[in-house]
C-alpha cells in the first residue's frame, strides 16, 4: 500500500473496507477495496456471517474483462495484490457514488425519462459486454452501478458472477431485483435471462421511483398481479401511466416476462428502440416536475387494486 494514501473510508465491505485513496505516482483518485485473506476464503464476513461472495470470482472476472480491452461503462480494476494478510483491488473511484443514491437525490426520487434511458443504455451495454466475455453478473442492482464525475455509470461488484454458458443453480442477488426463477430455488436457470429481468427492474424503479414488489413470488399480491394481469394493467393501477412511456412499456414488457424462455435476451433488449435510438450524451440536466406517487400514494393505489381483485 506504500504507493497509495489513505484520504477515508467509502465503504464497509463484506471482507473489509473500501478506501477512497491518492495515487502517488499518477495523482490519481482510486477506491481500494481491502478484503481480510482469511475471510475471503473461508466465505465468512468480517462479522462472522456466512456469505456467497466469490472473491476468487470477482478477480478472475475484472481480469478477464481487462484483457479483453474493458468496456466504458464496467467498473475498472486497475491493479490487484495481497499484503500482511489482506488482498486489494485497486479501482477506478466513482465520485456520485451509487446509482441508488443518485436516484435518491433526484427530484421526486425518479429521473426523467431521457436521464433513466441515457443510464439504462449505459448500464445494459456494459452487461452486454459482461455476457459476451462469458459471464453472467447475478446481482444486478441499482446498488451495484456506480456513477463517475462525468455522470456516467459503472458495473461494479461481480462476486456472484458465473458462467454465461452453464445453468446456475443458486438463489442469489437482491430480492428486489431477483427473477422468479431465481426466487424459486426448484430448478437450475439461464442466468442471462435472470440479469435481464434484474434490468427490467432496475429501469422500472428509474423511472417510478418505486420496487416494484418485494419478491417475485405468487405469495407477494403485486408479484401475483404482474403475472396474472400483466404489467400495463399494474402500472395503471399504481397511476404511473405519465411516467412509463409506450416505448418503455414496450421494453419492460419484453425484459419482465416471467417465463424466462419467453423473456428476452440483452441483444434484443440492446435492439429495442428504447436503448437504440437514444443518444449517447444527455444534455444538461435541470431537473423535472416529478408527478410520481408518494410510497404512501402508492400503496393507497395499490390497497384499491387488492381490493377490486379480491385480496382482502
Amino acid at each position: 500500500m506504500h504507493r497509495y494514501t489513505i484520504s477515508n473510508v467509502l465503504a464497509d465491505a463484506l471482507y473489509g473496507k473500501v478506501h477512497l485513496c491518492r495515487d502517488r505516482i499518477t495523482g490519481d483518485s482510486v477506491a481500494i477495496k481491502c478484503m481480510c485473506v482469511v475471510s475471503a476464503a473461508t466465505k465468512v464476513s468480517t462479522g462472522g456471517l456466512r456469505i456467497q461472495e466469490d472473491v476468487s470470482m470477482e478477480k478472475h472476472v475484472n481480469q478477464t474483462l481487462d484483457a479483453r480491452g474493458g468496456h466504458p461503462h464496467i467498473l475498472r480494476m486497475r491493479t490487484a495484490f495481497v499484503e500482511a494478510g489482506y488482498e486489494y483491488f485497486v479501482l477506478d473511484f466513482c465520485a456520485l457514488g451509487e446509482l441508488y443514491a443518485v436516484l435518491d437525490e433526484a427530484p421526486g426520487g425518479l429521473f426523467g425519462n431521457d436521464r433513466a434511458s441515457r443510464y439504462f443504455r449505459q448500464i445494459v451495454s456494459g452487461v452486454r459486454f459482461l455476457h459476451q466475455s462469458g459471464f453472467a453478473h447475478r446481482d444486478l442492482s441499482l446498488e451495484n452501478v456506480l456513477v463517475d464525475g462525468n455522470d456516467n455509470c459503472q458495473v461494479c461488484d461481480f462476486g456472484l458472477a458465473a458462467s454465461s454458458s452453464h445453468l446456475q443453480a443458486e438463489r442469489v442477488g437482491k430480492s428486489f431485483y431477483m427473477a422468479p426463477e431465481v426466487v424459486a430455488n426448484d430448478a437450475v436457470y439461464n442466468a442471462s435471462k435472470a440479469d435481464v429481468w434484474s434490468l427490467g427492474m432496475m429501469l422500472f424503479v428509474m423511472l417510478t421511483g418505486q420496487p416494484m414488489f418485494d419478491v417475485a413470488e405468487h405469495s407477494d399480491d403485486r408479484f401475483h398481479f404482474l403475472a396474472t394481469k400483466g404489467l400495463r394493467r399494474l402500472v395503471t393501477a399504481w397511476n404511473l401511466d405519465s411516467l412509463v412511456t409506450a416505448e418503455a412499456m414496450s421494453l419492460l414488457q419484453g425484459m419482465l416476462t416471467v417465463d424466462p424462455a419467453l423473456r428476452w435476451t440483452i441483444d434484443e433488449v440492446i435492439a429495442h428502440n428504447y436503448v437504440s435510438t437514444k443518444p449517447n450524451a444527455l444534455t444538461t440536466y435541470t431537473g423535472m416536475q416529478s408527478t410520481a406517487l408518494s410510497p404512501n400514494g402508492i400503496a393507497s393505489c395499490f390497497e384499491t387494486y387488492r381490493s377490486s381483485c379480491g385480496f382482502v
